[in-house]
């Protein structure tokens, strides 16, 4: 047997409860007494040989039956970390193509011309912004240096192209030369300032994050569309 047997043994025992575990399961459970108390911990314990306890600041404590000695009790401790790392990361990964697909969205309604560094630019800065609303107050003393990190410019360069972007679109909504659902410009306005203009997209892409959840909840917007 070589070294490696037992810790295979290990991780496919873990494996193995995993897809075996319920899936979205909440219990509550009535007790009177300690004994009550007891018996009930006792059997959960017998049962998953771990569970959680939430105290008043929401944090979760894990408890580990050690009564079946060390090898259990830090299988059941590998296999509860790996199920809150996976957790974690797919909360994640769910969270950023959600923030995409909303950028996408908003987006979707003006006429850009996506062939300007600015609107790449633009989109990065919608997407940090929405998840961080706080780079936006003021934007170039926090959004514009992140964004000149990420690009390898300038602060300077990042306001540059994006106001170049926003003129440009503000030039051909002035002067009728695209048919397009929404438009941007302001009625009686000629210009899109850069400030401005950012907040009220971050606004709108988080209007339409907010819609995004409550379609996910409702089953409207199909899974594969949220998670290709």
């Amino acid at each position: 047997m070589s070294i490696l047997d037992p810790i295979d043994s290990r991780m496919s025992s873990s494996y193995l409860e995993s897809i075996h575990r319920p899936q979205e399961e909440i219990g509550f459970y009535l007790v009177a007494s300690k004994r009550e108390l007891l018996n009930h911990v006792e059997g959960l314990m017998n049962q998953m040989g771990v569970f959680g306890v939430l105290d008043q600041s929401g944090r979760v404590h894990y408890l580990l039956d050690g009564r079946k000695g060390s090898p259990f009790a830090i299988r059941k401790m590998m296999a509860t970390t790996g199920r809150m790392i996976e957790d974690k990361q797919q909360y994640v990964q769910r969270e950023k193509r959600m923030v995409r697909l909303a950028v996408d969205r908003v987006l979707d309604r003006y006429a850009w011309n996506r062939h300007l560094r600015g609107y790449r630019i633009l989109v990065e800065m919608l997407r940090m912004s929405v998840t961080d609303i706080s780079l936006i107050s003021p934007i170039s003393k926090r959004l514009y240096p992140e964004l000149a990190k990420l690009y390898e410019l300038t602060a300077d360069q990042i306001e540059r192209n994006v106001r170049y972007l926003l003129d440009d679109l503000a030039k051909r909504e002035l002067e009728g030369e695209i048919s397009w659902p929404c438009r941007l410009l302001p009625q009686g306005q000629t210009r899109l300032p850069v400030g401005r203009t950012i907040t009220r997209l971050v606004d709108q892409v988080g209007v339409c994050l907010e819609a995004l959840e409550e379609e996910t909840k409702a089953g409207d917007l199909r899974e594969e569309r949220i998670f290709s």
